[in-house]
């Protein structure tokens, strides 16, 4: 069995959509107020969409029926049913509708139309109307239908008769029509009329199509004429959107703000107008300006959606905006102007803050990686060579155009000091680096603190509140600078306290969208292509192992980049501590004090480490060729002294911060007692180690296998045969020759390079290097002693040799009976030894000759005193023959003699003396005359041979270095 409330005629009549309804809706007025709704919320696409009409959809229409929409006779006006008034039409213009203009809202509230809404009619016309009244319409209405009703019954049965006639008829004639087949049996309901229906139909269907148009046109003639006339009168205030949007594609931001005020201002003026839309027309407001209220507010939703959008996109690049431009100033104006709830300072600086907190943290741990694979690179490279690292030793003596083309060590090593100088900008540079944006950051922040910039007001200083921060805002961001700085302190603590990291896997792992600069050099490849193999951990002095120092590095390259690093940790502690000294509850400034002596502690205790590394292999700088101001050194004494003065300069730049200091700044500790006496110490070992070195290279042949350098650097020196020696040239495979030089070098380091590098030294750490002076000096003395008897022991032994064999000799004594009238032949062999050491010590090294000839001058005169001593006795033959041979010694040698020799000389006398009678002295005086004639004579005859004995003219040019008068006598 059906059930009948499922009719859609049913549903049709009550206008239902729903057999079971919960609660009542009249679907006229739900698709007037979808239509409103739908029309406030859409976003249009079309410029002028906001003035079309929605429709009602053809679904509401057929359960409503079209007859609704189509109009339809009605009357104008109408009595109220219900008996309170004789006309609906006044009271319903009264309380605001327009029903005498609109034929839809008379077929509503008219109760003559078949369209009458009850629920419209009680609910408009009698809003104000109390029950009694109602009750009384009520029972008024009745009274109506019930008087109607009898009319009818009283017209059915006054026409009974009729109706029963006109019955039959009909009947009478349908019987006839079948009859005569005029009706088919499938078309008995057409009652005949089926085939003309159909050809009606299809008439209006073809009229339909050709006049449909026309008629539907001039329904909408007046809706497009009144929709013409608000585009010439509010064609400006309709245009607002999408200019507001063309102002934002040009990122012309004041122009925007510009039209943003005037679209408000259209608003405010169209509200103005009409203060109370609800009373609407029927309250005396003009229609015009109704419709330019409905204009202004449908125009003002639309700027709605596209400021609100704009915002969005605003507060994104705000998070964005760096410090270093003005974007961040020029956003934060623009929402402080179109007015927003959220502070957009507050917002930008707590985004600041964070991203700087990261920033810190992702560049320290990607530069302490990177510093790593590049130590472990350094590791699995073999060692360099001697003469490799000769070469760089030698490096300050090499003259460069600019600085960046200087070497200090091998390529790897050099890589290593360039990442971690990156680094060091990266992280402490302030124009450029994690610092400068963290100054940046405060500077900003203290600027909005202090209200030192002009800021938009906004609308009705709305935005007036955001411009000063609250005193918890305030404290708030001093917290977080004293964060950051603390972040900062705490990276260079671990980057030079702990060792070096283990696991550099994060390497090899996706990296964060943080901007990082570069801190690899451009020519190599980073990251590798493949992870680099675990390597042992190359341990110094200590067992110590330093993240910042590559390992086997030179001291040169380490104080000129550590010397860099330090300088800018200097600058960077004392930019922190000027700046954000006093905001934190802890003191910043003593923090930055420990963190920088921490890390010149360690700088020193490395480079120290390397520096005495260094010292010895200065040996290995020697090439043996001669110096170009003095032939008579070699280039080593210029070679020792440039390295010492560059680390000397590199270690006071890196223990006093001098380039740090613009005035007094507190921030940088001075170094103490203790430290420096590590620094003392050290440089006096320095120079030990490097005399032994020259000691060592004196003393020991050179290796050939040393000459060529594997990476193709070859040993400057010069090697030639003793046949083609010249003052030019060098023999460094002979013994004598090396030891020679070497002396010559230590003369000079002893008279002039020593004494300058201890000097500079005082000057660089203020202080007196008394007690090392001495130290050294005594080194010096015993290392040239040391070096000069293992010179000279062969040659006394030679002299002493002839001497000892000549003057015992039982042919030294004249006949008997006859005088001396000649020396002895080994007075001239023991002259012409030293003629052979003097044309050596000349050609070698020409200033030692006076000191060389003199101590052979003294050993002769000591071995002729030995000699003589053993002979015991003399007569008068024997007294002059050894009178001649002392004195020819003494004549031929006088520019040689000294102190020293002349008291050997006078001891020889004086034993010659105890050891002669007195008739032999008697004879000796009587043939005094006869013996210098003699003496002449011989001195006379051997110019030749003796010649390099003669004093040179003072006119003469030669390099001359004063010798030690008191150790020459010593010897």
């Amino acid at each position: 069995m059906n059930d009948s409330r499922s009719d859609p005629a049913l549903l049709k009549h009550y206008r239902l959509q729903d057999p079971f309804p919960t609660s009542w809706s009249d679907p006229i007025e739900d698709a007037q107020e979808q239509r409103q709704r739908g029309g406030m919320h859409r976003k249009s696409t079309v410029r002028y969409s906001i003035l079309q009409e929605d429709h009602v959809s053809s679904t509401l229409k057929g359960l409503i029926g079209d007859d609704l929409y189509e109009g339809g006779a009605v009357p104008r006006d109408e009595p109220d049913p219900l008996g309170s008034t004789d006309s609906v039409v006044r009271v319903l213009r009264q309380r605001g509708l327009p029903v005498e203009d609109s034929v839809r809202l008379r077929h509503r509230y008219l109760v003559s139309s078949k369209n009458f809404s009850p629920s419209a009619f009680l609910r408009d016309v009698h809003a104000t109307t109390p029950s009694p009244t109602l009750q009384q319409g009520l029972d008024y209405l009745s009274q109506s239908i019930a008087q109607k009703s009898g009319s009818l019954k009283d017209l059915v049965e006054s026409n009974f008769d009729r109706f029963v006639t006109a019955k039959a008829t009909i009947e009478g004639v349908y019987k006839e029509m079948k009859e005569n087949a005029f009706l088919e049996k499938e078309k008995e309901s057409e009652y005949g009329v089926g085939k003309i229906k159909a050809y009606l139909n299809e008439a209006g269907s073809k009229v339909d199509e050709v006049f449909g148009p026309i008629m539907s046109g001039r329904g909408r003639e007046d809706e497009l004429r009144v929709l013409l006339s608000i585009l010439e009168k509010h064609g400006t205030m309709l245009e607002m959107p999408g200019i507001l949007l063309e102002c934002i594609k040009r990122k012309d931001y004041e122009a925007l703000l510009d039209e943003y005020q005037k679209a408000r201002k259209y608003v405010k003026d169209s509200r103005t107008l009409v203060p109370d839309p609800k009373i609407g027309v029927a309250g005396g407001v003009k229609e015009e300006h109704l419709q330019q209220l409905i204009t202004a507010e449908r125009m003002w939703l639309e700027v709605g959606f596209v400021i609100e959008e704009f915002k969005k996109d605003t507060w994104k690049k705000l998070v964005d905006s760096k410090t270093e431009d003005s974007t961040h100033m020029e956003l934060i104006g623009i929402l402080l102007e179109l007015g927003v709830d959220d502070n957009p300072i507050t917002f930008w600086l707590v985004s600041r803050y964070e991203y700087l907190r990261t920033r810190i943290a992702t560049v320290f741990e990607r530069a302490r990686i990177e510093i790593e694979v590049f130590r472990r690179r350094v590791l699995a490279v073999a060692p360099p060579s001697t003469q490799t690292i000769a070469h760089h030793l030698r490096s300050p003596t090499r003259r460069v155009s600019t600085e960046t083309q200087r070497t200090f060590d091998t390529p790897v090593v050099s890589s290593f000091w360039e990442v971690v100088q990156n680094s060091m900008m990266t992280m402490l540079d302030s124009p450029n680096g994690v610092l400068g944006e963290l100054l940046g950051f405060w500077k900003v922040t203290q600027s909005f603190i202090d209200g030192d910039n002009l800021l938009p007001v906004g609308i009705d200083d709305q935005s007036r509140k955001h411009h000063r921060l609250s005193d918890e805002d305030v404290q708030f961001f001093r917290d977080c600078a004293v964060e950051l700085v603390g972040l900062i302190r705490d990276c260079m603590v671990t980057f030079f306290q702990e060792p070096p990291v283990d696991d550099i896997s994060a390497l090899y792992s996706p990296l964060p969208n943080t901007p990082v600069s570069a801190t690899t050099p451009k020519d190599s490849e980073f990251p590798p292509q493949s992870p680099l193999p675990p390597v042992p951990r190359m341990k110094g002095l200590g067992e110590e192992v330093y993240a910042f120092f590559p390992p086997g590095a030179n001291s040169l390259g380490a104080v000129h980049y550590l010397g860099k690093v330090m300088i800018l940790l200097g600058k960077a502690a004392a930019s922190m501590a000027e700046v954000f000294s006093g905001l934190g509850k802890g003191n910043i400034q003593d923090d930055l004090r420990s963190m920088l002596s921490a890390a010149r502690e360690r700088t020193v205790k490395a480079v120290a480490v390397a520096w005495l590394a260094d010292a010895q292999n200065c040996k290995a700088m020697e090439d043996w060729t001669r110096g170009t101001d003095n032939r008579g050194v070699t280039k080593m004494p210029g070679y020792f002294s440039a390295f010492e003065k560059e680390i000397i300069l590199g270690m006071q730049s890196i223990v006093y911060l001098d380039k740090v200091r613009n005035g007094e700044t507190a921030v940088i500790p001075p170094p103490s007692l203790k430290f420096l006496t590590t620094v003392r110490g050290q440089f006096v070992r320095t120079l030990y180690k490097a005399l032994q070195g020259m000691v060592e290279n004196a003393q020991k042949p050179l290796d050939e296998d040393e000459e060529l350098d594997k990476n193709g650097l070859t040993s400057p020196s010069v090697t030639t045969i003793p046949a083609n020696l010249t003052a030019h040239s060098i023999d460094s495979r002979d013994k004598n020759t090396r030891m020679l030089l070497t002396l010559s070098n230590l003369q000079l380091l002893r008279s002039e390079i020593v004494p300058e590098l201890i000097n500079q030294f005082e000057i660089a750490f203020s202080c007196t290097l008394t007690d090392e002076s001495k130290t050294i000096r005594d080194a010096l003395g015993q290392i040239d002693t040391q070096l000069f008897d293992e010179y000279t022991k062969p040659l006394v032994k030679c002299i002493a040799s002839t001497v000892r064999s000549g003057v015992l000799s039982p042919t030294w004594s004249p006949p008997p009976g006859k005088l001396a009238t000649d020396v002895r032949p080994y007075i001239y062999d023991a002259l012409l030894s030293m003629v052979d050491v003097h044309a050596q010590v000349t050609i070698t090294a020409p200033s030692l000759v006076q000191q060389v000839l003199s101590y052979l001058l003294e050993q002769l005169s000591r071995e002729l005193l030995e000699g003589f001593k053993q002979r015991k006795s003399f007569n008068l033959g024997e007294l002059l023959q050894a009178t001649l041979d002392v004195e020819f010694v003494n004549q031929t040698l006088s520019q040689f003699n000294t102190p020293k020799s002349s008291e050997w000389q006078q001891m020889v006398y004086v034993e010659l003396d105890r050891g002669s009678d007195g008739e032999a002295r008697q004879g000796l005086q009587k043939e005094l005359g006869e013996m210098k004639r003699i003496l002449g004579a011989l001195r006379r005859y051997s110019r030749a041979e003796f010649l390099c004995f003669r004093a040179k003219k003072s006119s003469s040019r030669r390099t001359h270095i004063v010798v030690d008068q008191d150790t020459t006598a010593g010897r």
